[in-house]
């Protein structure tokens, strides 16, 4: 009678090599096409976190020490707990953890490199080029979805209610990080027309210089609706002109915000321009310094930084639009 428990519990404990091999390999190869999956979603639908366009290679290399990790952490995991529905959510806190976990590695691995010389950053630039908020919360959404995924597929038992919570993570993987990069940054696709006086002629029907370095391509057709649509809220502003759209700019996402910077010589030497706050804004350039249609409207932290002519130079102005997902972006608007 008291062999039947000791032999249980030796049956138990064996925990056979071949055991561990194939649970690392089934989670190395749930995580590896997990991530493949919720990539290539995000990348089809532009749901990037910031204005990314493309992915760094730094997070395609991410997936390496992720599949390694994971797969560790599968192979290490206590067989008797194999079978037991309560620890679902333990299993998948535990492929957090080893996504989290991967993270560092990642990170530890590209600052060693950067550090001897192997990569052509050095590991400071690097740093500044890998932990931008939005390159962390898409980094860590995925990573985390895919690490959860393949450790509940590969140690649980396989119900509706398991994939359901797969699936789950891994929608949540693709739609969260570009809104909570949005909140956290009050990031919003902000629209910029410079406006200058028209001259008389056919020149006061020339379409706008179109400037796309946002995630969403300002076409013409878009352009000139946007030129139209400023010319009226410039009539309705009591600023008749005549006036031509010069220049249109488009950066971020998110809410929609645009900004008419009217430049009228001369233009003050240098200004910074709030950005609206999800509104319209007109700003109209006098000698004495920038006149704001309407007087009190909500702004941001963020501006447009406006300078005068330069000595040497035929444009009008230059400018300076700083954006949150990078340093920021300019140009000059010139004359007719």
């Amino acid at each position: 009678m008291q062999s039947q428990p000791k032999q249980n519990r030796s049956i138990v404990a064996d925990v056979r090599p071949v055991s561990r091999f194939l649970r690392f390999g089934l989670a190395s190869i749930t995580t590896l096409v997990l991530s493949g999956i919720i990539l290539g979603v995000t990348r089809t639908t532009g749901m990037f976190a910031g204005d990314q366009n493309l992915w760094f290679p730094a997070e395609l290399d991410l997936i390496v020490p992720l599949v390694l990790v994971v797969g560790i952490a599968a192979a290490s995991y206590p067989r008797q707990w194999l079978s037991g529905r309560r620890h679902a959510f333990i299993v998948a806190a535990l492929g957090a953890a080893a996504a989290c976990l991967s993270c560092l590695v990642f990170l530890g691995w590209m600052v060693v490199l950067g550090h001897t010389g192997q990569l052509r950053y050095s590991w400071r630039e690097l740093l500044g080029i890998i932990l931008p908020l939005y390159f962390e919360l898409q980094a860590v959404t995925w990573t985390i979805a895919a690490g959860a995924s393949a450790m509940l597929v590969t140690l649980t038992r396989r119900a509706p209610t398991v994939l359901a919570a797969v699936t789950v993570l891994c929608v949540l993987a693709v739609v969260l990080p570009a809104p909570l990069f949005n909140f956290a940054t009050n990031n919003q696709e902000l629209t910029v027309a410079f406006v200058i006086p028209a001259s008389p002629g056919a020149s006061a029907a020339k379409p706008p210089h179109v400037v796309n370095t946002g995630p969403h391509p300002l076409y013409w057709a878009e352009a000139n609706a946007v030129a139209a649509h400023v010319l009226e809220a410039l009539r309705k502003a009591g600023l008749p002109g005549p006036y031509r759209v010069a220049e249109v700019d488009r950066c971020g996402r998110g809410k929609k915000s645009l900004q008419i910077i009217v430049l009228n010589p001369p233009v003050p030497a240098q200004a910074l321009l709030p950005q609206p706050d999800g509104t319209e804004l007109i700003y109209v350039a006098k000698p004495d310094g920038w006149r704001t249609i309407p007087a009190r409207t909500p702004t941001l932290g963020r501006t447009v930084e406006v300078r005068g002519p330069e000595t040497g130079y035929r444009w009008m102005a230059s400018y300076w639009i700083h954006a949150v997902a990078r340093s920021g972006f300019g140009g000059a608007i010139w004359p007719d």
